[in-house]
């Protein structure tokens, strides 16, 4: 058919400027893939066959020793798979097979494959797990008996104001507040429920009158509704031999308890495109080394506690600052500072011929204190984590320990803009953080890091031949250009970026 003929030529024009090593910043590049997006959003009802499409040019590579082009190959799949629904079983199956097949690659090839493995086996038996954990975890959403709030991802976007102009990051920050405009706690719940019923029930799902409910349904039946499918989806994900068809069964229930029994759509009620909410961003202007700590402690804190005061703001920060050892303030003890030694009424009084008892004569009473710290006032009792998350091997000073198998509860990804200078910056403060982090081990075990760059480079204008800081300076760009040689999808993917942004003011 004529649609997939389309979808075709777009794939075949990715691999194409996946294969020819152009320079790096180019303008020229980059636009297919997120066509090949847009044409997807616009049509759900492609899906699949996109599906089938990038899985034979994957298995064509595979079989050709094209490496270049698996992973991001292996990427935009992902993303289909992520957002679409309708896709039968044993387009799952091919998937993770191929993934499978992929382990016995050398690093990254392999790293990516098991990665992808591991979602594909859950979403295979259970779909719709993975559109379901995104959009709960970037959005902060509240689930009863699933509390993956706990498990934010945050994108923190900092930007070099030298490089970026002020109407350009007015832009920027125009399209960032409209999108979480759109964004509500309402509209991300319908998305969920719509997502997970139309992935598991198929052509069982009108999908038009389904997303006419949930529209007319108040917050609160919307809320018990989202709760229902969450819960469905989550118990049957973490079962040990998830079952498809238990799975359906319990869903089915959902659904009928909003529309009443299921039954073949008719071929013109298409499924709607349920979109896939963008990530909660924030916008800085780096203009300080110790922002990205200060954004780090914020985003950690529960959120039971109140915002930051001015009060806290104004507090002396002498024990923060990266080479300062923490103030500490001595209190003289007129004791021996044996426990037993100590005045009665001290503290409880053990049990006679306990073991307390016998073990009391070697303990001694501390005799220091330290400055109230930032972080154990934004984080009252949980700069070490939840509980279980991993164990105390010290005092408030000393290391912990992550668990086995536990993985951080907040993802943080930080997206900076600029040139290799703002890429020296954010090296900088990632080496404080990991230099604070040895004196107060707090943000490790609760956070997962993640480091992004997309390259700016001063616009060109024209101007005299002499001036250079008017000009674009391809030397603060090597590393892009070092990134694009080494990565095909860095280079036709984000070092393309540059001119678009730059024009983001006259759109």
């Amino acid at each position: 058919p004529d649609a997939e003929l389309d979808l075709l030529r777009s794939v075949q024009a990715v691999l194409r400027e996946l294969s020819v090593q152009a320079p790096a910043l180019q303008s020229n590049q980059g636009m297919w893939r997120w066509s090949l997006h847009k044409k997807v959003e616009r049509d759900p009802w492609k899906s699949p066959a996109l599906v089938r499409i990038l899985l034979r040019e994957l298995e064509k590579a595979e079989r050709e020793d094209r490496r270049h082009v698996i992973i991001p190959l292996l990427h935009t799949l992902m993303y289909v798979l992520t957002k679409a629904t309708g896709i039968t079983e044993e387009l799952y199956q091919r998937t993770y097979t191929f993934c499978t097949r992929l382990l016995t690659l050398p690093t990254p090839y392999c790293t990516v494959a098991l990665d992808c493995a591991i979602r594909l086996k859950t979403e295979t038996a259970v779909p719709g797990t993975l559109y379901q954990r995104m959009v709960i975890a970037e959005q902060n959403l509240i689930n009863e008996l699933y509390p993956y709030q706990e498990r934010q991802h945050k994108v923190f976007l900092f930007v070099d104001p030298e490089l970026v102009s002020a109407s350009v990051c007015s832009a920027l920050l125009l399209e960032i507040q409209a999108a979480q405009v759109q964004q509500t706690p309402e509209a991300c719940m319908r998305h969920v429920v719509s997502h997970a019923l139309q992935a598991a029930l198929g052509e069982g799902c009108h999908s038009a009158a389904l997303q006419k409910k949930l529209q007319a349904s108040p917050r609160r039946a919307l809320e018990q509704y989202f709760h229902a499918v969450v819960a469905a989806v989550e118990q049957m994900a973490n079962e040990p031999s998830p079952s498809r068809a238990g799975h359906l069964e319990r869903l089915e229930e959902i659904y009928c308890s909003l529309l009443g029994t299921t039954g073949a759509r008719s071929p013109e009620d298409r499924p709607p495109s349920i979109p896939l909410p963008s990530p909660h961003i924030t916008f800085h202007l780096w203009t300080d080394e110790e922002q990205l700590w200060r954004e780090l402690v914020l985003f950690l804190r529960p959120r039971s506690c109140l915002r930051l005061s001015a009060d806290l703001e104004a507090l002396d920060l002498q024990g923060l600052l990266p080479d300062r050892e923490l103030a500490r303030v001595s209190v003289l003890s007129t004791d021996s500072g044996i426990e037993r030694d100590l005045p009665s009424g001290a503290d409880e009084p053990l049990v006679p011929s306990s073991p307390e008892m016998e073990r009391a004569g070697l303990q001694r009473k501390g005799g220091i204190k330290k400055r109230a710290w930032l972080p154990d006032l934004l984080l009252p009792g949980s700069c070490y984590g939840p509980p279980g998350l991993h164990q105390r091997t010290g005092g408030p000073g000393g290391d912990g320990e992550l668990l086995p198998g536990v993985s951080r509860v907040h993802t943080a990804r930080v997206l900076v803009l600029g040139d290799d200078r703002m890429l020296g910056r954010l090296a900088q403060a990632y080496h404080t953080l990991r230099k604070r982090e040895t004196q107060k081990f707090c943000l490790t075990p609760r956070l997962s890091l993640q480091l992004y760059y997309i390259p700016i480079l001063a616009p060109e204008v024209t101007g005299g031949a002499g001036d250079r800081r008017g000009r674009g300076q391809p030397e603060l760009g090597e590393l892009a250009a070092f990134l694009g040689r080494a990565d095909r999808w860095y280079q036709s993917t984000v070092n393309t970026l540059c001119p678009a942004i730059h024009k983001l003011a006259e759109m």
